[in-house]
């Protein structure tokens, strides 16, 4: 590769980190009075099952998440949730799909916590389907209702492959 296009590459990425920092958002749902409830398994530290946040086909774009709202909780407890994709639809998202995950503690009173937690998470490919689970620290059955923030992923010319091990191998 030649300084020319060395140099443009330079310039392709530096946009790439510009459009990160002030690209348009979407948010799913988008019913302002619908949310996605994720369910906790009924034992404790064990994920409950994959739950569909945005539908397959629905996002014809390369997609990173960028964070998620609490939009209420049922307990009082220590939850963490993970995210994951898939492009077969009624397929859940294989170790390999899983785009990152988050913790949070929410104490009592538990209302609304509408504040925006930063995940970062792999991008998505077009028209995956957007999944999310939930373990929580007690042995009922927790749920949060969430919603998400995405917005358009845009490559960079050299990018680091994504690990197919979770969470990550040597």
């Amino acid at each position: 590769m030649g300084l020319p296009e060395v140099v443009k590459s330079i310039y392709q990425n530096v946009a790439v980190v510009q459009h990160m920092v002030h690209s348009r958002t979407r948010v799913y749902p988008q019913d302002v009075g619908a949310t996605i409830t994720l369910a906790a398994d009924a034992v404790a530290n064990t994920f409950g099952s994959w739950t569909q946040i945005v539908p397959i086909n629905t996002v014809g774009f390369m997609y990173m998440v960028t964070g998620v709202v609490i939009e209420a909780a049922d307990a009082a407890t220590t939850y963490l949730f993970q995210l994951g994709f898939s492009i077969v639809n009624l397929t859940e998202p294989t170790t390999a799909q899983i785009l990152g995950e988050r913790r949070v503690l929410l104490p009592t009173p538990v209302g609304k916590a509408t504040e925006l937690l930063d995940i970062h998470a792999a991008h998505c490919p077009a028209n995956a389907k957007l999944w999310g689970r939930l373990k929580t620290a007690s042995v009922a059955a927790d749920e949060l209702e969430v919603s998400v923030v995405i917005i358009r992923h845009q490559e960079i010319s050299n990018p680091i492959p994504r690990l197919t091990t979770w969470p990550w191998a040597v």
